[in-house]
């Protein structure tokens, strides 16, 4: 033949001819693939092709196939995807070739979840790639491998490999367009392939299937261990780039109102983040009223939940009226998180003191205002820059007075090698004291406080840049904010302002905040556990920047007498 036909004879890859389906012999599934058009491994399995071309009856395989072998559905012969390298797409029991997209789900804004399996015992999965129109859109080596029960039933496989894998791909902002075919390369070359029509959903409903998803896997040995590792692999920062494009998105569309008594300046702006449950709103404002001084403070409530708006506007002006607080309602149109939502109130905050709270943290008793305004005034500007408060359950006993932090180790055994992995775990001092218990005095610098009650100096909140975004939902938001805070010089401190806390009530809790859970221990150990390793962990810590104050304690509070307030005008 000429160096014509020889051309013809080159591979063409990524060029999908059209879809057809191929009886597996597991379990009589059928799978939809789509195979490249090969010119060589065409004429190498059809001898009539190959003579055909040198006889001159047709130019080029290309030809031959739009005569003969599109009818015939040559494409799908066994021989000729065996030529391709691929093997049977699902490929009987034990021989290796095993292959399946299981679901494609992505989101306008490029980010797609890949789930699948194949059978790699062989030669394990090395990539994944993805084409749409001809060209490779996406190529990556990071993927989560993970235990899948169906395949090894089906492939009547032993308990041990990871036959399924997972993946979270980043096409940037133009999504491609028409079908995809997803190829799964070995590290011996050989490939399968699968065409796919990804479902398109929204990007904060393709973060819940992720993260309900990453929170549902299975795996050979210690879950959490294994969990990281996929994430160590790539597939975190493929999360956070998702999050962090919902999270601007959704803080960017906040709606704003203010309710109750005009004033010309507060002595701080209380924060209370809300999500599921809107009835705190009104026990909480009711508590906190009581205190001589209160009406000093306005209340920032801020909404993750876009189905209260209304409810919640028609609360908070009802209780401007009855309590007099100067209210400000941020509501948001999906949930931006824990840390994205109390960014986006303390801009709209009115004072220079933020005191972050929990929606089911309420005072102790009626001298909440007054303490917290002697602790700012009185206390050094070290110590008071960001501080925590004692927290108690409602039987009396201690639940929060400060956090440190403890690194497990845990194994991964694999046939490659077993690999350790470090993880961060958060603690809390004196958990489950008596209430009259002196174990810990007031004031003292600590590794870190909960977000559950932080009090801190919004010039310092904002130069540290705030919450982190990165974290999904919440959990670590708090421990990252004190982390940075004392990377920049002033660790945060306890200091002597009883509240109570009813652990875990203020919110709802869904499937996907499991996985948000396990997805920001990851975080945090990768932005941290250097840091912590060094001279953070324990409960005793070796930092010299954690060690007692030299100078006296803040003296004892004593509450002064004082009128009830008087109510301002409401607007």
């Amino acid at each position: 033949m000429d160096s014509a036909t020889d051309a013809t004879r080159t591979r063409l890859t990524g060029l999908p001819v059209h879809a057809g389906t191929l009886a597996s012999r597991l379990g009589g599934r059928q799978h939809t693939v789509a195979l490249t058009f090969d010119e060589h491994a065409y004429l190498s399995t059809y001898g009539d092709a190959s003579l055909a071309l040198d006889t001159g009856e047709f130019a080029t395989a290309w030809e031959h196939y739009e005569h003969y072998g599109r009818r015939e559905n040559r494409l799908y012969d066994e021989r000729y995807v065996r030529a391709l390298g691929l093997g049977p797409i699902a490929g009987a029991p034990g021989d290796g070739a095993g292959f399946n997209i299981d679901t494609v789900v992505c989101c306008r804004g490029g980010t797609a979840l890949i789930i699948g399996w194949t059978d790699d015992r062989d030669s394990p999965l090395h990539s994944l790639s993805i084409f749409a129109g001809g060209e490779q859109a996406w190529n990556t080596t990071a993927f989560g491998r993970i235990k899948r029960g169906d395949a090894e039933a089906a492939l009547h496989a032993p308990p041990g490999h990871l036959f399924g894998f997972w993946a979270v791909a980043t096409l940037g902002n133009d999504l491609p367009a028409g079908p995809w075919v997803i190829r799964a390369r070995r590290a011996n070359g050989r490939f399968g392939q699968c065409e796919v029509r990804p479902r398109v959903v929204s990007e904060t409903a393709l973060r819940t299937i992720i993260l309900e998803y990453f929170a549902d896997t299975e795996y050979y040995g210690n879950k959490a261990i294994e969990s990281f590792l996929s994430l160590d692999a790539g597939i975190g920062v493929g999360v956070v780039d998702l999050n962090r494009r919902i999270t601007q998105s959704i803080v960017a569309n906040a709606w704003v109102s203010y309710y109750g008594p005009a004033r010309g300046s507060f002595l701080g702006s209380v924060i209370v983040c809300l999500y599921g449950k809107p009835e705190f709103m009104f026990l909480q404002l009711a508590l906190f009223s009581r205190a001589p001084r209160a009406l000093e403070y306005e209340f920032v409530y801020v909404c993750n939940s876009p189905e209260l708006t209304e409810g919640l506007e028609k609360e908070a002006r009802l209780c401007a009226r009855i309590y007099g607080f100067s209210i400000v309602l941020v509501c948001l149109p999906d949930n931006a998180g824990f840390g994205g939502a109390n960014n986006v109130a303390a801009r709209f905050a009115r004072s220079k003191r933020l005191l972050i709270t929990n929606p089911d943290v309420f005072p102790r008793d009626d001298g909440w205002a007054e303490r917290h305004a002697a602790i700012v005034e009185d206390a050094p500007a070290d110590q008071t820059a960001m501080f925590g408060a004692p927290l108690f359950y409602d039987d009396g006993s201690l639940m929060h007075h400060g956090m440190y932090f403890e690194i497990d180790t845990g194994i991964s055994v694999r046939p490659d090698g077993i690999y350790p992995r470090p993880m961060i775990r958060v603690e809390h001092y004196a958990k489950g004291a008596p209430a009259w218990s002196r174990a810990f005095a007031c004031p003292r610098p600590v590794p870190a406080v909960t977000g559950a009650f932080i009090s801190a100096d919004r010039d310092w909140f904002e130069q540290l840049g705030g919450f982190n975004e990165d974290f999904l939902f919440g959990h670590y938001e708090d421990a990252d904010l004190s982390l940075k805070s004392l990377a920049a010089g002033r660790p945060v401190f306890m200091q002597d302002l009883p509240l109570w806390h009813m652990e875990g009530k203020g919110s709802t809790r869904r499937a996907a905040h499991e996985g948000g859970s396990q997805f920001n221990r990851w975080l945090f150990t990768h932005q941290w556990g250097e840091l912590i390793a060094a001279d953070l962990n324990g409960p005793h810590p070796s930092s010299a920047a954690l060690r007692p104050p030299a100078s006296a304690p803040v003296p004892a509070f004593r509450p002064k007498q004082a009128n009830a307030p008087r109510r301002a005008r409401e607007r």
